[in-house]
């Protein structure tokens, strides 16, 4: 697939390259997934769902220091917390 043509934020072409339309596709069934997962983060709640459910992302760090690296700022980290919670919590519902 040519990368340009995709239908999805850039920041997530970047990442997931032809995946991203698949983040997106989280997004579809819950439009809550389009919220950054904190204020000023490009980060998207659909790539905490995405790191869940298909890249076996643990627990919080997992998804906000090594999946999406929001982490990395601690106070982007502390603001991205309850997102990361809500998508471990989401986990354990049927999809």
């Amino acid at each position: 697939a040519d990368l340009a043509r995709l239908v999805a934020p850039v920041h997530l072409v970047h990442r997931y390259g032809t995946e991203a339309r698949d983040v997106m596709a989280l997004a579809a069934e819950d439009p809550s997934l389009l919220e950054p997962v904190a204020p000023g983060s490009a980060t998207i709640a659909a790539e905490l769902a995405w790191a869940v459910r298909h890249e076996g992302a643990l627990d919080e760090g997992d998804l906000l220091d090594r999946r999406t690296r929001v982490g990395l700022v601690a106070a982007e980290r502390e603001a991205a917390l309850p997102a990361a919670r809500r998508a471990l919590g989401r986990a354990t519902l049927p999809l």
